[in-house]
């Protein structure tokens, strides 16, 4: 023992975290504690008694179910434990109890603060600064219950390097570590690591972060190592990026041509046995097909531009004399009406109808029936002579305008054909527009189509021959052996990288040491028939070793001698633990009866002779359905759970479905 205590360090005098005290209630108010329990610093059962054989039957005749585990997730859910035990339990409690909830105090960084959560999470609890709990609801809060466990974890994790996981830079938080100083109880002590069954730790890698964790807890990796460890990944990430580059360079000119042999033959139904290039003059290729494929198409849109051409120029040439033919009609139009208002003896329309008519003036058309241009149309000029004689401001001779409205009138069946004659000419025309316009678009459609034959045969040769070009080119190949060069520079400096931490690892530090010697003391100290004890913080699965060979109950031991190895070590200002250890039931984890016994004699041995005038600077809770030795110190024992009696239940009775079958209520 004294060689165990000479390694033990000795800068602090208490926990950073330590329970003084639980409370639970199931209103606010002092009248309805259902439990009170105290605890100390040091060694702290929970002992769920078992009932003598043939004492009890059923339920009451065990220790399981009496509220052992439930204390643990109690003491969890104080610390801000947002576990999915702890919350199972907290929204059962919240069904039995709906007002009531738990009351702690406890010791953060050497200050008392009493602290009150409530089962029902939608209710805020409360912080105190002190531990007076006598009747904490009517004290004024200082803060929130979130708010005082956000400050708590702050102050636990103050001093962890590094924060974050250096080769996935995520945090290191509050909870990661509570998983560890709190396992839980379906994790069975399998191995050290194991800190959560089922719903994990919230890590991202389940193996390499838990180790990470625990050193930089315990202070076992320097500012060289968290440097070393994120390079080491970061080459890594640029190894397999640049390893995936070289592979894409070498890859893409058979991928290339891969891509447009399937192009051309698909576009051309072309058979695959077809060879893509021929190798004489004269033998028959995938390329040669194309190429004669794609002349044939330029030939069709050749022809199709031409007849789009002589379509347009016949509907423009159709529109022109449309136009004018509208305008001989209209024309012939007015000079109908003009006769017609003259045999008629209409002199208002007659003469409405000549101011019409004497725009003819400046007509410089051609006059399609005299083949000459109006101004020299003799019929046109007569016409205008007639209408300046009718059309007198002051007309003094009546019998002139009579005998010019009777030779428009001799004129009017002459007029009446010539207006009928350009109405049918102008709808044949129109009709012959509208079969040019059909024509014309049949054309257009055509000429596009063949226009998208023709063009996408250029596209895939000249790709082709960009990739003759291009491929076994001195260009690409420089593009890979470029590549080549830098996988294997990283590949270098990562092989640089991991001999340096390898080297930087086998020089262990004082701390490492330290901790391996308070393993061994503590090996030495338990099975004192030779074994000793070895500490490796780079194992990922079982960092403390026992030189021993036993089996399931020696692999248990291993967690709970580290556990308590570190929890010693905490002392020391290097170690960030909080020196506060919760272990659920060890015993039934295969752990043989004799090593549990002389476990607990351990630890209380060690806390009488090396802290014998004063309190340790730990606190370890581990509660046990198997009897604690005989000689443990008064007080170690600080509840007895019995399950013969609903007194000795944690919460004073069974809940729910339990209940009523032990009513018989629950009986069909």
């Amino acid at each position: 023992m004294e060689q165990l205590i000479q390694h033990l360090p000795k800068d602090r005098r208490t926990p950073r975290l330590w329970f003084k005290q639980l409370s639970i209630f199931s209103e606010p108010d002092a009248a309805h504690i259902v439990r009170d329990v105290s605890f100390r610093r040091g060694l702290n059962v929970v002992w769920a008694k078992e009932p003598a054989a043939g004492s009890a039957v059923g339920l009451h005749a065990a220790g399981h179910g009496v509220g052992k585990t439930s204390l643990c997730l109690l003491l969890r859910y104080c610390l801000g434990d947002p576990s999915k035990a702890v919350t199972e339990l907290r929204d059962e409690l919240n069904g039995e109890f709906p007002k009531g909830g738990v009351i702690a105090v406890l010791n953060v960084e050497g200050r008392p603060f009493t602290l009150c959560r409530y089962f029902n999470p939608h209710k805020d609890g409360f912080a105190i600064d002190g531990e007076d709990s006598e009747d904490s609801w009517g004290q004024e809060a200082e803060s929130n219950d979130r708010d005082f466990l956000k400050r708590l974890a702050s102050d636990m994790m103050s001093s962890v390097s590094p924060s974050n996981i250096p080769d996935t830079g995520q945090a290191i938080e509050w909870r990661h570590v509570l998983a560890w100083i709190s396992r839980d109880q379906g994790s069975r002590f399998k191995s050290f690591f194991t800190w959560r069954e089922g719903e994990g730790t919230g890590l991202q890698r389940s193996r390499q972060d838990p180790p990470i964790v625990m050193r930089a807890v315990l202070g076992l990796m320097d500012q060289s190592e968290s440097i070393l460890m994120s390079r080491i990944a970061a080459l890594e990430h640029d190894l397999t990026r640049a390893s995936l580059r070289a592979n894409e360079l070498q890859r893409e000119p058979a991928l290339i041509r891969r891509r447009i042999e399937s192009n051309l033959r698909v576009m051309g139904a072309l058979p695959d046995d077809l060879p893509i290039q021929a190798d004489g003059l004269f033998d028959d290729s995938v390329e040669k097909r194309i190429r004669g494929a794609s002349e044939e198409a330029a030939g069709r849109l050749a022809q199709w531009d031409l007849k789009q051409e002589k379509a347009d120029q016949d509907l423009a040439e159709l529109r022109a004399e449309l136009k004018l033919r509208h305008s001989e009609s209209e024309r012939a139009r007015a000079e109908y009406d003009f006769a017609d208002a003259a045999r008629r003896g209409d002199e208002s329309a007659y003469q409405t109808v000549g101011q019409r008519l004497l725009k003819l003036k400046n007509l410089s058309s051609h006059c399609e029936e005299g083949n000459i241009s109006f101004s020299q149309c003799q019929y046109v000029q007569a016409e205008i002579r007639v209408l300046e004689l009718s059309s007198l401001r002051d007309q003094r001779d009546r019998q002139s305008l009579q005998r010019a409205m009777e030779e428009s009138a001799g004129r009017a069946v002459a007029a009446l054909a010539r207006k009928n004659e350009m109405v049918s000419k102008i709808q044949a025309m129109e009709q012959q527009e509208e079969s040019l316009k059909k024509a014309l678009s049949k054309v257009r459609i055509a000429r596009r189509t063949a226009e998208i034959e023709a063009s996408k045969w250029p596209n895939l040769l000249d790709e082709l021959a960009r990739w003759s070009s291009s491929a076994g080119s001195a260009k690409a190949q420089a593009e890979i052996d470029e590549a080549q060069v830098e996988i294997a520079r990283i590949d270098r400096d990562l092989g640089s990288a991991r001999m340096q931490l390898t080297l930087l690892h086998q020089d262990k530090s004082a701390r490492e040491k330290a901790l391996a010697s308070i393993t061994d003391a503590l090996t030495q100290e338990l099975l004192p028939d030779g074994a000793f004890g070895a500490f490796d913080p780079r194992d990922e699965d079982r960092p403390f070793r026992l030189s021993m060979r036993g089996g399931e109950a020696y692999r248990v031991l291993e967690v709970l001698l580290g556990d308590i190895a570190c929890m010693l070590d905490s002392a020391g200002l290097t170690s960030s633990l909080p020196g506060f250890v919760i272990h659920d039931c060890p015993r039934e984890a295969d752990m043989s009866i004799g090593l549990y016994e002389n476990f607990f004699s351990l630890v209380n041995g060690l806390e009488q002779k090396a802290f014998a005038s004063k309190d340790p600077p730990f606190q370890y809770i581990v509660t046990t359905t198997t009897p604690p030795p005989t000689g443990l110190q008064e007080g170690v024992v600080r509840l007895e759970l019995d399950p013969s009696s609903d007194d000795g239940l944690l919460f004073g009775r069974r809940f729910g479905v339990e209940q009523n079958e032990l009513s018989g209520k629950g009986r069909r």
